[in-house]
């Protein structure tokens, strides 16, 4: 398996002797696999550690090559306060809490996405705008979730995106049009007290996104005043920012949610990158 780069951004209080007073939230996404340490008493972000590698999608493994992460591993050892995983696709299907038929969960899903082979579809909530959302998670990737993580709840980013935009309390909220860009898809989400709008779409160019968010914007009639708020760690997210520039009032980067602190070394990357991990204390 080709080599896989783990980078760690620690603050100088993070002890590895309390983790049992720590929370431990893991993300698995197609181009990295992240573990995020907190403190949720002092609303402290303490660690950061992010896996990559150019050629591998991290949600399509095995359970043997899981395994030969061994840093991974050892980072999945520990005992916290509380665990949770984070699955970052975009095959994801919201729905009310109101409507959610657990037994029905499979069918409901395979309405509007398609089931991957040798996969389960999982439901979680998070209490967020009254929504649950449904997705698609590979037996290898359950596999070593179960057994290095046994018990642990499993919820889908998408929910964990709305909440952390919900958070904010953007001004003018009703004409933001809000995008994180991931490997392959791209989130875009309208949020004004209720969710106006939430989708995904894969992509191969910019131009693609920009056609889907005016699209989007066209159906909320707001395209004459649109203003768009980016998030993601893509490299072509500038790209998409230059061009967006061309079709729409406003464009801006996100920020981390401002209520928690974080290591110093944070500010090696921008403030919209990693914004999933960085609001990982919301994830409840």
């Amino acid at each position: 398996m080709q080599s896989i780069t783990n980078k760690i951004y620690s603050d100088n209080l993070f002890n590895e002797l309390a983790t049992s007073e720590y929370e431990h939230t893991v993300f698995f996404e197609a181009n990295h696999i992240s573990s995020v340490v907190s403190d949720p008493s002092n609303n402290q972000i303490l660690q950061l550690s992010i896996f990559t590698a150019p050629e591998i999608n991290f949600l399509m493994l095995s359970y043997d090559e899981y395994k030969e992460i061994t840093p991974l591993i050892e980072c999945l050892k520990p005992k916290y306060k509380e665990r949770k995983v984070v699955i970052s696709s975009h095959q994801v299907s919201l729905v009310p809490e109101s409507l959610l038929n657990v037994i029905e969960t499979e069918s409901y899903y395979g309405l509007n996405q398609k089931i991957m082979p040798l996969s389960q579809v999982l439901y979680c909530k998070m209490h967020v705008q009254q929504s649950s959302a449904l997705f698609n998670v590979r037996n290898e990737l359950m596999k070593l979730i179960r057994f290095g993580m046994p018990m642990v709840d499993v919820y889908h980013g998408s929910l964990l995106f709305i909440k952390a935009v919900e958070s904010q309390g953007f001004e003018n909220a009703a004409n933001k049009m809000h995008i994180q860009m991931h490997a392959d898809y791209v989130e875009i989400l309208n949020l004004d007290h209720q969710i106006k709008f939430y989708n995904t779409f894969t992509f191969e160019s910019e131009t693609e996104i920009v056609y889907y968010l005016l699209a989007a914007a066209e159906h909320l009639q707001i395209s004459h005043a649109c203003d768009v708020v980016l998030y993601g760690s893509s490299s072509r997210l500038s790209e998409l920012h230059e061009l967006l520039q061309k079709y729409v009032r406003s464009v801006q980067y996100g920020i981390k949610p401002k209520m928690y602190t974080y290591p110093l070394s944070f500010k090696q990357f921008g403030e919209h990158q990693f914004f999933n991990e960085s609001a990982s204390l919301l994830c409840v």
